[in-house]
């Protein structure tokens, strides 16, 4: 089914609102102020998710999208429009999110960082399929669906990914992967160096095949891990390195490591900014991960704790500690949730907080408020859960001291943001 539409205001997500017979509709790759010919998708919750198949009334904000892929691969959401007012957008949708979710409401001023918004991404999870002629193809998933789009190059991948991706599609390579489902390709701070990751189903021959060739030739590799051979086996290097400010992470195939290269050494700044940051005391670096900001924590306290469920990540982040003789670094390998459970010493000087997509979640946060944390710093990469969790750290006692607003992926909908709050004195 087609229908008219005029789009009201873009939200949360990398759609624009509109209505049609008085139920939401939610379009992607609009504008406000547009008029689309759109088709009716799906239907979830209530609301409508629709296709667009014709420009009425053009935006005047509206650019040509740079990128030929746009529109049928599913990674960026915001190529029509500037990337200056992309980050103008993200900030008040981030304002509104805080707002309705949270019952937050922040008139302050709320600093954006950015940097230039094409070229930027260091990590990239590449899908392997076969095309209509049999052959294997390599590209991301569409928009909502799970089906291949091949692309020959990616606008925001940094170029040595790219140069990776270009070789990776000759036809000495293609049939190679044909026992692949995906790779993923991470390049360092320098974009010099660079690590494959295969995944599929290989014998050891297959594999150790895979592997060896990779490093002879693919330009900048020296490390190659290969998942799901029988053993799974690294090549190469086995110890791959990202630098950030003054410490080199170890980073295993299986940990998480932020995969936007050009403002991460800025918001390690802005998390190690201010505050009691230097006093002797306690820290707490909730989800470590590999200790992104355990290992600079430990410059500046007594004792810091780093917390961290994923195995892989807390191996890795208890190395990184031991490299730079951190003993006053303690690695602990559980859930966040069961730390908080089990922790009973009371008011740590700092907690920081970088969660997933899913956030804290209040049971954690409660017990996180009885430890009464002088002050708290919350990483989100996720607005509406930031919001929920706020709103539970303000009912217990602590009030908002300042917010920034990090721009990591421009072009899509992703907004990073670092809250900074404090406990309200006799609570």
């Amino acid at each position: 089914m087609s229908f008219e539409i005029s789009l009201e205001k873009l939200v949360y997500g990398g759609d624009a609102l509109g209505y049609h017979q008085g139920r939401a509709v939610f379009v992607p790759r609009t504008l406000p102020g547009e008029r689309w010919e759109v088709e009716l998708a799906r239907e979830a919750k209530g609301v409508w998710h629709a296709r667009p198949l014709r420009l009425l009334v053009p935006s005047k904000e509206r650019v040509e999208p740079p990128c030929p892929y746009f529109g049928g691969c599913g990674g960026c959401h915001y190529q029509h429009l500037d990337a200056g007012r992309q980050a103008e957008i993200k900030r008040h949708l981030l304002v509104e999110t805080l707002r309705r979710i949270g019952k937050i409401s922040w008139d302050k001023e709320i600093p954006v960082h950015v940097a230039a918004p094409w070229n930027y991404r260091n990590q990239a999870d590449i899908k392997v399929g076969r095309g209509s002629d049999g052959g294997i193809e390599l590209g991301f998933f569409e928009h909502g669906s799970h089906r291949l789009h091949a692309v020959d190059i990616c606008a925001i991948l940094s170029p040595r990914l790219n140069s990776l991706l270009r070789e990776l599609k000759t036809p000495a390579w293609r049939e190679r992967l044909a026992a692949c489902f995906a790779l993923e390709l991470f390049a360092d701070e320098a974009d010099e160096r660079a690590r494959v990751i295969f995944r599929g189903s290989f014998s050891s021959s297959e594999g150790e095949l895979l592997g060896k060739m990779a490093l002879e030739s693919l330009p900048g590799v020296v490390s190659v891990a290969v998942e799901g051979a029988r053993p799974s086996r690294t090549f190469g290097e086995t110890e791959f390195a990202y630098r950030v400010g003054e410490f080199r992470y170890k980073v295993s195939p299986e940990s998480f490591f932020q995969a936007s290269r050009f403002l991460l050494p800025e918001l390690v700044e802005a998390v190690m900014r201010g505050g009691p940051l230097g006093a002797p005391g306690l820290a707490l670096d909730l989800f470590a991960g590999v200790g992104l900001f355990s290992l600079p924590l430990a410059g500046r306290f007594e004792r810091v704790v780093a917390v961290e469920g994923e195995p892989g990540a807390v191996a890795d982040l208890a190395a990184n500690a031991r490299a730079y003789s951190l003993g006053n670094l303690r690695a602990v390998g559980v859930p966040v949730s069961e730390f908080l459970r089990r922790f009973a010493e009371r008011r740590p000087d700092l907690v920081v907080l970088d969660p997933p997509r899913a956030g804290v979640g209040r049971n954690s946060l409660r017990r996180l408020i009885a430890l009464a944390p002088a002050e708290i710093r919350y990483l989100s990469c996720h607005p509406p859960t930031l919001a929920r969790d706020l709103g539970v750290l303000v009912e217990g006692g602590y009030q908002l001291d300042s917010v920034e607003m990090f721009d990591f992926f421009p072009q899509t909908f992703h907004i990073e943001t670092l809250i900074r709050l404090t406990r309200i004195a006799n609570r």
